[in-house]
């Protein structure tokens, strides 16, 4: 009798532990966090379904617990993924994991590798201890409080599904209550993990749907000018970079310290994006796209698809989420490459991975393929919130936004983040370059940021992008070439030299990419290519509130909105 009751008590011990190692993610999320709010899924919900949970199983704890091994195992990776950047994973994090190879996550985790491999373990243990002791044991939730709980955590969803059904359907209470508490379940821990699990399978699926439509898309490239050296071209593609805050184009601050003394840089300083928005204006720079189509994806396959016909063994290296609303329709294009990594383990309101991450794989993919190659890498940038875009040591414009105790506005200090962003930006653009500058390799770097920022103003409250402002569309473009690119292609770069200057659109790197690789395929248009003579200018239509020729637009008085000729300027 003693052994028996010996028994129940280590039970109940085991079973306590595993409860408190399935709530640690929630709890250190509560303490991180910010916001009173975040006790509700944070806790409440949680603790009620894990109630519910033991509830259902009742007498038989031991399968329960069994049930619970997996989300034991992965407990200790929330909590310590929970610590760092101080909120719960998603389904776009998840992508991203599930996206990396087993030399990423050892690289990423490093000297964590084997407290994290020992946390994993132990939580495994907790889980098979308990669920053995209560098998052992017979322990269980007999008492009739179980059938109370299990009926009153069902009435809940039941009442709001019945309430969709029941009452008109222009009202919709009841649908509204069934998808805020998927909302709230969603972000706890352990259960919310199945739905993100679901929505990252159900978006990375779409994704690659979207890709597979493309499979049978072939532009028929081919190389015109054989070389002698190897070569290798990079796309850099920017993030929510305005050309005016650029030390480059005339900017009054330092904010590019290290590109202005990088030889073969060549300013492109009057590109326009025609499109503020990251979902609508990346496929302009990869496909043909037209800047009037308003559909989210093309019919077309993306400039890795020509390049790999042409012989160039390509590379998608983001710091960008694979998955999301506006990440999606990129990945469908960057599932073409083939090679693809995605390096951000964060969300966009966190610092996640600085864009230096791009770096160590640019390097790696030199130095490990001895082939022709055409890689894009896609930064972070300058993407709100400004200060998580740069490590502390490129905090050189101060108070930032987040340094809050000071006299200067808020304004003011979002403008120092936001210059902290570019002079980062200008530090990563230069180390790349300087992995690129090998010899005897043929080799270049075209960067482009997909739109600019609107930042706020005495006048002006608005930020982001989205709201259609001139600096939304004004985007800062370069070219570096290094010298064995100049003696294989001098004419080529004599032709964008004489075209750098004049008023071009992002969408037109498109058709300059292959023709400053020399390829070519039928119905390229080189009067798109800045690498040719027969360059020719385009209206330059923007697209946002209105469509409209930004070189014939006027802009309003408060925030610089692009609006079409005649325009009222006062009112917005």
């Amino acid at each position: 009798m003693r052994f028996s009751l010996s028994l129940k008590r280590r039970s109940w011990v085991a079973i306590s532990a595993l409860i408190v190692l399935l709530m640690l993610p929630n709890l250190i999320w509560i303490y991180v966090g910010y916001g009173s709010l975040i006790w509700i899924p944070g806790l409440i919900i949680p603790t009620l379904l894990l109630t519910f949970f033991f509830a259902v199983f009742g007498k038989r704890m031991w399968l329960g617990c069994i049930f619970l091994v997996p989300f034991a195992v992965l407990a200790p990776i929330e909590a310590g993924y929970i610590a760092t950047y101080l909120h719960p994973t998603n389904a776009e994090i998840l992508a991203t994991l599930f996206a990396s190879t087993p030399r990423e996550t050892y690289e990423y985790l490093g000297i964590s590798l084997l407290p994290v491999s020992a946390c994993v373990v132990g939580g495994a243990l907790i889980g098979f201890i308990a669920s053995r002791l209560a098998w052992q044991s017979s322990v269980g939730w007999q008492h009739k409080s179980r059938s109370l709980v299990i009926a009153l955590i069902i009435a809940l969803p039941l009442v709001g599904a019945i309430a969709t059904f029941v009452i008109p359907e222009r009202l919709h209470p009841g649908e509204h209550m069934v998808s805020e508490l998927s909302d709230l379940i969603e972000p706890g821990y352990p259960f919310g993990l199945l739905q993100r699990i679901e929505k990252y399978r159900s978006q990375w699926q779409e994704v690659r749907a979207n890709s597979s439509k493309l499979d049978s898309f072939h532009y028929g490239a081919y190389r015109t000018t054989p070389v002698a050296h190897r070569q290798v071209y990079v796309l850099v593609i920017g993030e929510s970079s305005r050309r005016d805050r650029w030390q480059l184009f005339g900017y009054k601050r330092a904010t590019n310290p290290e590109l202005v003394k990088v030889p073969n840089l060549i300013p492109i300083p009057n590109m326009l994006s025609s499109w503020p928005v990251t979902i609508m204006a990346i496929p302009q720079l990869l496909t043909r796209k037209s800047i009037n189509d308003t559909r989210l994806t093309g019919t077309e396959a993306s400039i890795l698809r020509a390049m790999q016909e042409a012989g160039f063994e390509t590379w998608w290296i983001s710091n960008q989420s694979p998955v999301g609303e506006f990440d999606s329709p990129v990945s469908m294009y960057a599932l073409e490459a083939n090679n693809t990594l995605f390096l951000n383990h964060a969300t966009l309101a966190s610092s996640g991975s600085y864009d230096e991450v791009l770096l160590q794989p640019l390097s790696d993919a030199l130095k490990e393929s001895h082939k022709d190659l055409f890689i894009v890498l896609h930064m972070m940038g300058s993407h709100d919130s400004y200060d998580k875009r740069y490590p502390e040591e490129f905090k050189h414009f101060r108070p930032t936004f987040d340094d809050e105790n000071s006299s200067l506005s808020s304004v003011e200090r979002q403008a120092n983040s936001y210059d902290n962003s570019i002079l980062y930006t200008d530090h990563v653009l230069a180390q790349a370059i300087n992995i690129l500058s090998t010899d005897n390799v043929i080799s270049t770097l075209f960067y482009v940021s997909d739109h600019g920022e609107a930042l706020a103003t005495p006048t002006c409250s608005k930020t982001g992008h989205g709201e259609g402002t001139r600096y939304e569309f004004e985007v800062p473009g370069l070219f570096w070439y290094s010298d064995s690119y100049a003696k294989a292609f001098p004419q080529r770069l004599a032709a964008f030299r004489a075209n750098a200057d004049k008023p071009t659109l992002s969408a037109d790197t498109f058709e300059s990419l292959f023709d400053m690789a020399g390829i070519e395929f039928p119905g390229l248009d080189r009067q798109k290519s800045l690498f040719s003579t027969s360059w020719r200018y385009e209206p330059r239509v923007v697209n946002s509130i209105w469509q409209t020729d930004f070189d014939k637009a006027v802009f309003s008085k408060k925030c610089a909105i692009v609006l079409p000729p005649g325009a009222n300027t006062e009112s917005h």
